[in-house]
């Protein structure tokens, strides 16, 4: 793993492994974590997960997004997160979109 703080720019671009995957996975997260690390340290994968499970109706999901000590709610919109992404998420909105969601659950 820490071969990759000398790894060149072409050797961390990960966009390739989004030819690997169905045509509608573009713009949907599927929690492989190329967007860490992030400076807030949100565990973008996971909340997005749990945004995922809770919206098809897991209540447990839902109690374990609350249980995490750094929420969406952390997103500073730096777009630290969108710039690694092979899927092309647009987190930063996507992260609002959460944080307003589970607000309402709360």
């Amino acid at each position: 793993m820490l071969g990759l703080l000398d790894a060149t720019p072409e050797e961390r671009d990960y966009s390739v492994i989004g030819s690997f995957t169905a045509q509608n996975a573009k713009g949907n997260c599927v929690y492989c974590n190329h967007c860490q690390p992030c400076p807030m340290c949100i565990d973008v994968g996971m909340i997005n997960k749990y945004y995922d499970l809770a919206l098809a109706g897991d209540e447990m999901a839902k109690g374990h997004y609350h249980k995490l000590n750094i929420q969406a709610d952390a997103c500073m919109s730096c777009g630290h997160c969108e710039s690694h992404c092979p899927f092309h998420v647009k987190q930063v909105s996507r992260m609002h979109e959460i944080n307003q969601y589970f607000l309402k659950q709360a």
